[in-house]
């Protein structure tokens, strides 16, 4: 047992000891002893310069060492304060999961997860929704990450114990009151001493509040660390120190950052996002329309994309399962498969997304050679960082920024020159202090798409048959339209559903397409087909004509009847297994209208099999925006999609969308040739699996005319 005098030593307070008057002051009684030092010069924590301690505490058999850091919470009105300077959280909800462990992780799977995490720039874990590992807060002090520490407390179970359904019925209830303490009380007296503790959280989801009263006025009697508790937003009670939500639309955070919302304890606090965008399948989309709201307003406190790792069962022979497969009758499908993360830690793109949205230097293009440059972060100044701009002409320009944090400056750059109308540039930022490439994103000042008009006769290689186009290449194989040759839907993605976790895409599915006319023009063929779906029917008109260059695809959209949205608008052709070589100039990973920054415009080869996402549950996925030329090859032949007046967005999949909408696991994804869409538009992707659905300027409209033009060359 701990001595009633105990001596103790710091280590490390500086390069020097302790000066004079800086001794431990000590006190004791019975079996409690109190260690005191005064006016220690000490540099205080935060996650961007984590700086720890060593204070070792010794009796008269044992020494104990401990990591210690010092910071200072406050709250001043509504802005949330550490170390007297306002923060943006860049956070993660974070379980202690594996795909063969289960809910156990091994000391180098969670220093593994703590270094994702600031390799791909968030600085802060929420612990959902229990105290984790005692290693993962000792390693986000060492590391530097904030935590929100959260008491294991979940009511779920108790919502139907009577009707109507009530998440309060216990949380309400003075005699669960001693229970709701004894969940605090652990997790503040085993974490207490961590830096990284940023907030307490009563819990997730668990109704209120009188229970969660009690733990507050607990926790408000031994620590100054605000508490959390999304909960209380549907509770009289509002909130503790801080507003919490979940998965709110980004106008809600304008009206609070605004403090005009309805509820007034919105307008009073800060307001902190314990869960938003959900990273299901492919996704999260709209992720910086968040962002431009968070960084505008002071009292917007940023908040933790749901989640990180995909809930996955890993067997034997590398397949894995999900909700159902195993004989379950009750069961939530694959809605815990929803990280960034694959459950092997693998990126998936919604990793590369919030890497992006997190870089902790923004650079915009205001007009001319003027710029802007954003600092993100709370700590670091802008000298840290080093800006290399890369034009498109091969010219390149170095700054270092002098930008305070939070803080925006204006430079001027010398711009590169055009080629071929077109002008950019990518900004990669590297950390000075680690050397590490921290964020890539791309200024594009003007671009330029050649038109291209029909002068020269159909080759006589291709034809026009019941409306399918063919092409019979130099090798013998065929470049033909696809049995669906136009593509209306796509594969529902996990975030493809509605309020009442329906698939959107539904309707969409089992298209028909109906001959209505084919007929020769000057340089080739024109032919009019209905399209029609569960949502409309539509006349598609493609002419397919003679150049120079190649053939001139033409093809107009129009609506006859229906209303609502389109989901995607594109033409599919087929092409041999053979054709496995793929190049193309546009965004350089899966992208779509609300979720493609994170990747850059470059030229790319990679194989067929790259162009797909190995999403647990196959879905829609690989889609690439911006794209102004594509070409797939056999080793002999290449055939090549050149935009014509606009870009394009490219989907190059080993299977059909007919097929692949009918598949559940990876296992299901079996090739059966390679197909190629080029499309005038795909919608976004929004969060609709748990959050909001995709936003307006990310759909169209059903009752709009479209039209999409490109070449079919062949080498």
């Amino acid at each position: 047992g701990l001595q009633e005098t105990l001596t103790a030593a710091a280590q490390s307070f500086g390069s020097e000891p302790p000066q004079e008057g800086q001794s431990p002051a000590k006190t004791g009684q019975g079996r409690r002893a109190e260690v005191l030092f005064q006016n220690l010069p000490v540099k205080e924590w935060n996650a961007e310069e984590p700086v720890l301690y060593d204070l070792f505490i010794e009796t008269e058999g044992s020494c104990i060492r401990q990591r210690v850091g010092f910071k200072t919470i406050t709250i001043d009105g509504s802005v949330f304060l550490i170390n007297g300077r306002k923060v943006k959280f860049h956070g993660v909800n974070h379980h202690d999961t594996g795909p063969e462990e289960g809910y156990a992780m091994t000391p180098g799977q969670i220093e593994r997860d703590v270094l994702l995490c600031k390799a791909f720039n968030m600085d802060m874990i929420r612990t959902s929704h229990y105290p984790p590992d005692p290693l993962l807060l000792e390693l986000c002090d060492e590391a530097g990450l904030y935590v929100v520490d959260e008491a294991d407390l979940e009511t779920h179970g108790t919502f139907y114990a009577k009707l109507p359904p009530d998440f309060d019925i216990i949380s309400n209830d003075p005699v669960w009151t001693a229970h709701y303490l004894d969940r605090v009380e652990r997790l503040y007296m085993r974490d207490k001493l961590h830096p990284c503790v940023t907030m307490w959280s009563l819990g997730n989801e668990a109704g209120g509040c009188y229970c969660q009263d009690r733990m507050a006025e607990w926790l408000k009697e031994r620590t100054d660390i605000p508490v959390h508790y999304e909960g209380a937003v549907r509770c009289p009670r509002r909130g503790y120190d801080v507003i919490s939500q979940m998965y709110p639309p980004a106008a809600t955070l304008h009206k609070v950052g605004e403090k005009c919302h309805e509820v007034p304890e919105f307008n009073e606090r800060p307001d902190f996002l314990c869960e938003y965008i959900h990273a299901m399948g492919v996704g999260p989309g709209g992720g910086e329309d968040y962002w431009k709201e968070i960084y505008n307003y002071d009292n917007l406190m940023g908040g933790c994309v749901w989640e990180m790792v995909d809930h996955a069962v890993l067997h034997p022979d590398g397949t894995y399962t999900y909700g159902g497969d195993h004989g379950e009758w009750e069961h939530d499908g694959n809605f815990c498969v929803d990280g960034m993360f694959y459950p092997d830690r693998r990126p998936s793109t919604g990793a590369g997304i919030m890497r992006f949205i997190y870089r902790p230097v923004r650079v915009s293009h205001l007009a001319g050679d003027c710029f802007e440059i954003f600092n993100t972060t709370a700590f670091s100044e802008g000298e840290n960082f080093e800006l290399k701009f890369e034009w498109n002409d091969g010219t390149c320009h170095t700054l270092i920024p002098h930008v305070a944090p939070l803080s925006r400056v204006q430079v001027k750059l010398p711009l590169g020159r055009e080629v071929k109308g077109c002008l950019s540039a990518i900004v990669s930022v590297t950390d000075r202090r680690s050397g590490k490439l921290v964020s890539e994103e791309q200024i594009i000042i003007s671009r330029y798409i050649p038109s291209v008009v029909a002068s020269a006769p159909l080759p006589e290689n291709c034809s026009v048959e019941n409306g399918c186009f063919a092409m019979k290449l130099p090798n013998g194989k065929i470049l033909r339209s696809a049995e669906q040759g136009t593509i209306l839907y796509r594969a529902a993605t996990d975030n493809d559903t509605d309020p009442m976790f329906s698939n959107t895409m539904k309707p969409y599915y089992g298209q028909t397409e109906k001959l209505l006319s084919q007929e020769k023009t000057q340089f080739g063929w024109q032919t009019v087909t209905q399209v029609s779906n569960k949502k409309g029917r539509f006349t598609v008109t493609d002419t397919y004509e003679g150049t120079p260059e190649g053939v001139l695809v033409t093809s107009r959209l129009h609506c006859i009847s229906g209303s609502g949205f389109l989901p995607r608008f594109g033409k599919a052709f087929r092409l041999d297994e053979s054709f496995d070589e793929v190049e193309y100039t546009g965004r350089t990973g899966e992208s779509y209208c609300d979720m493609k920054e994170q990747f850059p415009i470059r030229s790319q080869a990679c194989r067929v099999a790259d162009m797909t996402e190995p999403n647990i549950r196959p879905q829609e996925s690989g889609n690439r925006c911006d794209c102004t030329e594509a070409s797939l090859s056999d080793g002999e032949t290449k055939v090549s999609f050149i935009a014509v007046d606009k870009v394009f967005e490219l989907g190059v999949k080993p299977y059909t969308d007919q097929a692949l909408a009918g598949m559940k696991h990876r296992e299901d994804e079996k090739r059966t040739g390679t197909y190629v869409t080029v499309q005038a538009f795909q919608q976004g992707i929004g969060t609709g699996a748990c959050g909001p659905a995709i936003m307006p300027e990310f759909l169209y409209s059903a009752r709009q005319d479209y039209e999409l033009k490109f070449l079919i060359c062949v080498k």
